[in-house]
């Protein structure tokens, strides 16, 4: 039974092994007690009966490298723990099993195995101190550390956060090497390759902007993040050219319709001896300043404040995460979520950085727990997916060239204008750069069989092109 519910592969979250080697034919696969049936044995329950010890229930099936590794660390691999990474795997054999009976086109089978693989996430967590972490991990006791990547140098948390409406989520949380924008961005593009999540969300703490209308433990969540350090130096002055990431707007509406004060019922005392009520902390929604200084200094913050005005909080890590995310052919929705630690201003210091870090890790709870987005786990509903229309795929010759063109033809604005005369809203056309934004655009098309059109546009009086094009498409609607 365990060997079935397997797949033949080790249960162990993140382990590719085999059970059976492919060579020999030899049974590597090894039966482990959750609960150990010995007193004295890793997780042994003594009220648990001999039978409950041997039941299926209390098995998992695993290599022996990592039968090893969670009987010599029963601290860190609990019974609850393997439990959920039991619960877990046989749920992705289940579901891609039930997918491969049903018979997917290859789209479907794509896009559901962006849903179930256990490489693929709903929400990314990205923290950047370890009390960030220590606190995201104590309000989401299913994480469970993965082990070792060979193709990656980061470490990462996952687990399966049930939702109040019932199903739950896929999540994946990783801690940066070092603050800044800079490593922020390098940890968003390995995470994003390594997990293809749907959402990634900064969790942490940050400086306040205002002490009269924010207090110590507050929540701000992102309307849109301000990159402010790009600039012209000029000889007298400098002239600022900040750059705005906004949020995406299905999480933004779910943080503004949380309206459940249960997150501040577990806070801990706050470090002035006062405790959280049924109003406060309070939450802030507008733009967070994001950039590479750590800032003490009032006139520094006003400065801040004289760019954007509705200014709400300012960090340093959600700009590099945001740019990562929008540069990904396939759009990463992006949030932060943040609470207030201090002011900016000459008293800074970090008394309130664990409270803080904690109201935002409850925040975070309380927010995933409300279901903000659709669930992503069970039977893709088809009518949801673009068809593929057949011969809609072009060869790798013909798809640099139009790569190329457009990249070389059109400058930003001229783009813009082509997406405007073929129906496309360029906001759903995502990348920071113009060349992410022609990938997305032509694979928009082929999504939905329409290349003739886009080619039609781009070459209209291109006799060249014409020449070479070696397919025909049929379907000539505008997606």
């Amino acid at each position: 039974m365990l060997y079935a519910a397997s797949g033949g592969f080790c249960a162990f979250s993140g382990c590719k092994s085999r059970l059976i080697d492919p060579q020999s034919g030899v049974l590597l696969g090894e039966l482990c007690h959750i609960h150990a049936v010995s007193p004295g044995g890793p997780r042994h329950d003594p009220a648990q009966s001999k039978d409950a010890n041997n039941d299926v229930s209390n098995l998992i099936i695993l290599c022996p490298t990592h039968h090893s590794l969670i009987d010599q660390l029963p601290q860190e691999y609990t019974a609850r723990s393997l439990q959920i990474m039991k619960q877990q795997h046989e749920s992705r054999v289940a579901d891609l099993l039930t997918s491969a009976a049903i018979g997917l086109s290859d789209q479907q089978a794509k896009d559901l195995s962006r849903r179930i693989d256990d490489e693929s996430v709903d929400f990314a967590i990205v923290v950047a101190l370890p009390k960030e972490l220590a606190a995201v991990r104590s309000y989401f006791p299913e994480l469970v550390k993965l082990a070792p990547s060979l193709t990656s140098t980061r470490s990462y948390y996952s687990g399966s956060i049930p939702t109040t409406h019932g199903g739950s989520y896929r999540i994946v949380v990783t801690l940066l090497h070092t603050m800044g924008n800079l490593e922020a961005a390098h940890a968003t593009s390995d995470l994003i390759r390594e997990w293809n999540p749907r959402f990634v969300i900064v969790n942490g703490i940050a400086a306040g902007v205002s002490r009269e209308k924010q207090e110590f433990g507050d929540i701000v969540v992102s309307s849109s993040v301000v990159y402010y350090e790009l600039a012209k130096l000029r000889a007298e002055d400098q002239e600022r050219r900040s750059r705005q990431f906004p949020a995406d707007p299905s999480l933004l509406d779910g943080a503004l319709n949380l309206t459940s004060p249960a997150w501040r019922t577990g806070l801990p005392p706050r470090p002035d001896g006062t405790f959280a009520d049924a109003l406060k902390p309070r939450i802030h929604f507008g733009p967070i300043a994001s950039g590479d200084k750590l800032i003490a200094a009032t006139n520094a913050v006003q400065n801040l404040r004289s760019l954007q005005s509705d200014l709400i909080a300012i960090e340093m890590e959600s700009a590099g995460v945001a740019s990562a995310a929008f540069s990904v052919v396939k759009k990463v929705g992006f949030l932060a979520i943040r609470a207030i630690c201090d002011f900016a201003d000459e008293s800074k210091d970090d008394r309130w950085q664990e409270y803080a870090a904690t109201s935002a890790a409850s925040f975070l709870r309380s927010f995933v727990g409300s279901r903000p987005v659709p669930l992503s786990e069970g039977n893709w509903p088809k009518a949801e997916l673009p068809v593929q229309m057949p011969g809609s795929r072009i060869s790798t010759t013909q798809r640099k060239k139009l790569f190329e063109h457009l990249c070389r033809a059109f400058d930003m604005e001229e783009f813009k204008n082509l997406c405007f005369l073929l129906g496309v809203d360029i906001d759903e056309v995502p990348g920071d750069r113009k060349s992410a934004r022609v990938r997305e655009l032509i694979l928009r098309f082929e999504r939905y069989g329409n290349l003739d059109v886009l080619e039609e546009a781009v070459f209209e009086d291109s006799a060249d092109w014409s020449a070479e094009r070696q397919f025909k498409i049929g379907a000539t609607s505008i997606p």
